[in-house]
């Protein structure tokens, strides 16, 4: 079986239960990087040779949302994995508009990781149980707006949702 190549953009990423330490001690996972950012001079070498790339919330605000969209629209094979350090409702449908697959909160990446990475790889969208409410709410928020004549009509087709 083929590893899974995958590179981690964590700047929150620094201890044994971090991103890096779980993915380097799987034997079905290469790590081709650790990145400090999206925009690393390193990154767009990283990002092009994985199937992968693992995002926190510090490398989005540290880069800005328009670069995470400019790194998943040049990317478009390549599946990315928000790890969230704060619950927020709106945070996990802006994530999905900006052309991330993936999304977990830090609190479950321990138990969670292992089994998140081969169902990106394998093409399929990732939400952790903890915020599959907060999607359902958004989503229901989105329908009640469009309803009302509220849906902006000049969102890209990534960002609009059935």
């Amino acid at each position: 079986m083929r590893k899974i190549n995958v590179t981690v953009s964590c700047l929150a990423d620094t201890d044994e239960t971090g991103c890096a330490a779980i993915v380097r001690d799987c034997p079905e996972f290469t790590v081709v990087a650790c990145t400090p950012g999206l925009l690393a001079d390193e990154s767009g070498s990283a990002i092009a040779r994985s199937d992968v790339v693992l995002l926190d919330e510090a490398a989005i605000e540290q880069d800005g949302t328009e670069a995470v969209r400019m790194v998943c629209d040049c990317y478009p094979l390549v599946r990315f994995l928000l790890v969230l350090d704060r619950q927020d409702e709106q945070r996990v449908m802006e994530a999905l508009s900006l052309g991330i697959t993936g999304i977990m909160m830090r609190s479950s990446v321990v138990s969670m990781l292992r089994k998140a990475i081969p169902v990106l790889c394998s093409g399929e969208a990732w939400v952790s149980r903890e915020l599959v409410h907060s999607l359902r709410i958004e989503s229901e928020n989105l329908s009640r707006d469009r309803q009302s004549g509220w849906y902006s009509s000049g969102l890209r087709d990534r960002e609009k949702l059935n």
